[in-house]
């Protein structure tokens, strides 16, 4: 049954000057192979949102990744079989592209690297499997080399969250505890409650680094092979990557680590992951330096991953009770740029932006 879709929308785009969100109305995007035209319901924010719109984006793309809305549209040659009234969640790469951003009130999503959201999701929670589950799944399973559906680990392994509280954070924390690990997080201490009721066995009070460093290595007996550090700023990694001890093999950054970080320890690997790479197109990730790009190359592999990880998302949430980030719901597009505000500032802790759209 065929739905009737206007031809403009409202959306927040990238406004030049003053180098931040703005609500404009622009066209509805047109969708191709492999794709489904999607009303937006409810979208949610992450860090990267403000950051692309402060120093990545060019005048007018669209803003935003996170979302969950019912198909309106359905392109030729879809991946996964979608139908007009199904109810999905997903990402797309917002903040690069014109047509393609969650913060809208309609979005063109590839319908591999999105999910049917389970009657256990309401719609507002869905929209938080986004940004940071995506990349929680990508560091746990993809880039460190754990299986799915699991194989658990031994029981004595731990395994390193730094950040825990964070929207990747939390999905770490219930992901590693699936494989078997048990889990040492770092957090505030007024987040220590809600990282422990996502699963965590130990929550370590990060303020005092040198503490930090001795608690966490007495409580894992010498360390543990893999970590996380969901920050990658300040003094994260000269703590997260001692706390790994003498076991630690590999550490993972959302963020680029400066130079000394590879001279703690020598022995431990220390990968960046950009969950970008899971829509499998080569981007610019410096646009505005027009004489020095940052070209991100197209990676299948990623790509594979992301189809197989965000397929299986119901049956995380299904089978393996996987929750939701906790979700704040506010107003609609007109709220984003509040909520730039509030990310900018580390206002945001414990809890998932989400704005009602629709």
């Amino acid at each position: 049954m065929a739905v009737e879709v206007p031809k403009t929308m409202r959306a927040v785009v990238e406004d030049e000057k003053a180098r931040w969100g703005v609500v404009r109305d622009i066209p509805v995007p047109e969708i191709g192979d492999n794709e489904v035209l999607v009303k937006v319901a409810y979208v949610a924010q992450n860090p990267t949102d403000w950051k692309h719109a402060a120093f990545i984006s060019l005048e007018g793309v669209t803003l935003g990744c996170d979302f969950s809305g019912e198909v309106v549209k359905v392109g030729p040659n879809l991946k996964t079989p979608l139908e007009i009234g199904d109810k999905i969640a997903g990402i797309v790469h917002g903040g690069i592209y014109k047509d393609r951003g969650s913060f809208a009130e309609y979005l063109r999503a590839e319908s591999d690297l999105v999910f049917k959201v389970p009657e256990q999701l309401k719609l507002e929670e869905a929209a938080t499997f986004g940004i940071g589950w995506g990349t929680a799944g990508q560091v746990i399973i993809h880039s460190q080399g754990h299986e799915f559906p699991p194989s658990k680990v031994n029981s004595d392994d731990w395994y390193l969250i730094y950040g825990a509280s964070s929207s990747v954070g939390l999905f770490a924390v219930q992901l590693a505890k699936l494989l078997g690990y048990k889990v040492l997080a770092f957090a505030s201490p007024h987040s220590f409650d809600l990282v422990k009721s996502y699963g965590a066995d130990h929550v370590v009070d990060y303020h005092d680094e040198e503490k930090a460093i001795k608690e966490a290595l007495e409580v894992t007996g010498a360390g543990a092979k893999y970590g996380l550090d969901t920050i990658s700023s300040g003094n994260s990694y000269k703590i997260a990557i001692p706390a790994l001890g003498e076991k630690g093999v590999q550490l993972n950054a959302i963020l680029p680590l400066p130079e000394d970080a590879h001279s703690i320890n020598p022995k431990i690997k220390i990968a960046r992951t950009l969950l970008y790479t899971v829509q499998g197109r080569e981007f610019n990730f410096s646009p505005r330096k027009k004489d020095n790009p940052t070209i991100i190359s197209a990676a299948p592999a990623d790509r594979a991953f992301g189809v197989k990880f965000f397929g299986a998302t119901p049956e995380f949430v299904t089978k393996y009770g996987i929750k939701s980030n906790p979700v704040a719901v506010r107003g609609g597009l007109d709220t984003i740029t509040d909520g730039f505000e509030e990310l900018k500032a580390n206002k945001v802790s414990g809890q998932k932006l989400v704005h009602k759209i629709a």
